[in-house]
């Protein structure tokens, strides 16, 4: 499970309750150097040392510069992300391409107050089925050369476009679509019409577009919290991405559409707050948490499928098997956006053993 300080910092803005918890936790916490390792892992360097800088607390002055270090370097690497997205976009647009650019080089633009602020592995741009191709072969004549990682034929993306670029390899993935075909499978957007809806922005002197408010939250928290069971752990840089959205947008984001297209997400939401508290004064209150806290906060699945049976010692079979069948009560409501006993009950006995039946 992440350390309570990381949790607590997984967001843009802070607000009082969130800033009482830090400090009372900054005071009780000794392993520094781990958290350091951690936010790293995390994608959550550049937030951890914003919000320190905001608490009275006895943080090594070595932790801060070891911090300050990792901001700066994902400050550099994020600027040659930009730019290189940015001649991309000036192919594409030649052309007549029209893309949506996702995740994080979409977020540190539209969200985050500075593009340093939100660590990106890569670039992901989204196309029409019909378009993905041409604008692969595009990229490639710019420079780009294809990795040697093998996918599915059909898969939502392309395998990875790479160059070089001021000695970091920029990575550009070419969506045909936006969620993989495996369990818990998911609801596909039409692109025409999530193009028609996109939110627009500018990179510099270019017209771009990402997804409406609405559809980005539901792709954050899909693509973060609601993954195939073999994918990697959540990072709680995608909890500041969700948090940060809801508590910018709140006012304006249409909670009745997302309650009827998006139930899962809706569910979902007040279970972020025992990682970093809502602000209660920009939410609404249906997404604010009601009832006991459940255990576990922060746990993620560790069973089966994302652990592999084979190899392992027969000494760690039982816990395998509770791992698998018994996961935490925090992710499984988060993951199924389970609400009140029976859901609680059902999704214990009958929903997710059915999920894990699915990938046997």
């Amino acid at each position: 499970m992440p350390s309570i300080i990381l949790s607590l910092c997984s967001r843009v803005e802070s607000h009082t309750q969130q800033r009482i918890q830090l400090e009372a936790a900054v005071n009780y916490f000794n392993r520094w150097d781990d958290l350091l390792f951690e936010a790293e892992t995390h994608g959550m360097g550049p937030l951890l040392y914003k919000h320190l800088q905001l608490v009275q607390g006895d943080i090594p002055t070595s932790f801060m510069r070891g911090l300050k270090f990792l901001c700066l370097r994902h400050k550099q690497a994020n600027a040659v992300l930009m730019d290189s997205l940015y001649h991309i976009l000036e192919i594409l647009q030649k052309e007549g391409i029209p893309c949506l650019i996702l995740k994080g080089a979409a977020l540190c633009q539209t969200l985050y107050p500075e593009i340093s602020l939100r660590p990106m592995r890569d670039i992901d741009l989204l196309f029409s089925k019909e378009d993905v191709q041409q604008a692969h072969m595009l990229i490639k004549k710019s420079g780009y050369c294809d990795s040697d990682e093998i996918l599915p034929e059909g898969y939502y993306h392309l395998p990875p476009l790479l160059q070089k670029r001021d000695g970091m390899q920029v990575c550009i993935e070419l969506h045909q679509g936006i969620f993989p075909s495996e369990p818990p499978y998911y609801q596909e957007f039409d692109f025409s019409e999530i193009y028609k809806n996109s939110h627009v922005f500018t990179i510099k002197n270019l017209t771009a577009h990402t997804l409406a408010a609405e559809e980005m939250l539901w792709h954050l928290y899909q693509h973060g919290f609601h993954a195939p069971l073999t994918y990697e752990s959540f990072k709680l840089i995608s909890v500041a991405d969700v948090v940060s959205l809801v508590e910018k947008k709140g006012a304006d984001l249409d909670w009745l559409r997302i309650k009827d297209l998006y139930p899962l997400l809706f569910k979902a939401m007040p279970f972020f707050h025992y990682l970093t508290p809502w602000n209660d004064n920009v939410v609404p209150e249906e997404i604010l948490p009601k009832g006991t806290v459940p255990a576990a906060v922060g746990a993620s699945f560790l069973g089966w499928p994302k652990v592999k049976i084979k190899g392992e010692r027969k000494i760690k079979s039982v816990e395998m098997f509770k791992c698998t069948f018994w996961p935490s009560q925090w992710w499984m409501k988060l993951y199924y956006g389970v609400d009140g006993l029976f859901e609680s009950i059902w999704c214990r006995i009958i929903q997710h053993p059915i999920h894990i039946l699915r990938w046997v």
